[in-house]
């Protein structure tokens, strides 16, 4: 809406282009972190990615895909260690991140701090600026340290941990979708 100030009126800013981070990291549960890329590009939401080595390897395991053609689902894909990327910068306004799926070794470089790579250092940034993180963490059994750091990561501010459990992978991409109210596009169901 234009304002009015005085004998002139000034457009309205641009609202910032939809965005939301999605980040797949070296565990099982590829699917969910491909389905979430292709509803986000059916409801037009910029998604800007982060694909680990190891992803790519659970990509052509469990789905018999080939990663590049994944990696293309994306708006935009980002080099692991590229810590000059956009998305590590709060100034590159996002609607969030999605760790979909992520490791427990990546949710505990998070919960420390220790932002080496642009999934933990994306992950950073998005908790400084106090947008959500998501953490879709698909590993078990757990250690004790690891179920410490699931506990801590569940009680920072912003950050929700969901466990996909025994449901399908456009259940979880559904409830992720919703997460960051952003309405689902039609999918001929």
């Amino acid at each position: 809406m234009d304002v009015r100030l005085g004998n002139h009126l000034v457009p309205a800013a641009p609202a910032p282009p939809e965005r939301l981070i999605v980040a797949m990291t070296g565990v099982d549960g590829a699917r969910y972190g491909i389905r979430l890329l292709e509803a986000l590009r059916e409801t037009g939401v910029e998604s800007h990615l982060v694909m680990c080595p190891c992803a790519r390897q659970s990509i052509r395991t469990e789905t018999g895909q080939d990663p590049d053609l994944v990696r293309r689902l994306a708006s935009r894909s980002y080099h692991p260690h590229n810590q000059a990327a956009k998305i590590s910068s709060g100034s590159f306004l996002t609607r969030g991140m999605v760790i979909a799926p992520c490791s427990v070794r990546s949710m505990s470089a998070i919960v420390n701090g220790y932002a080496t790579t642009l999934v933990a250092r994306a992950a950073d940034v998005t908790l400084k600026e106090r947008r959500p993180l998501v953490l879709l963490v698909n590993e078990s059994p757990l250690s004790p340290i690891q179920v410490d750091n699931l506990r801590r990561a569940a009680t920072v501010p912003g950050v929700v941990v969901s466990w996909p459990g025994e449901r399908g992978a456009d259940a979880v991409v559904d409830g992720l979708l919703a997460q960051f109210s952003i309405p689902l596009a039609t999918r001929g169901r």
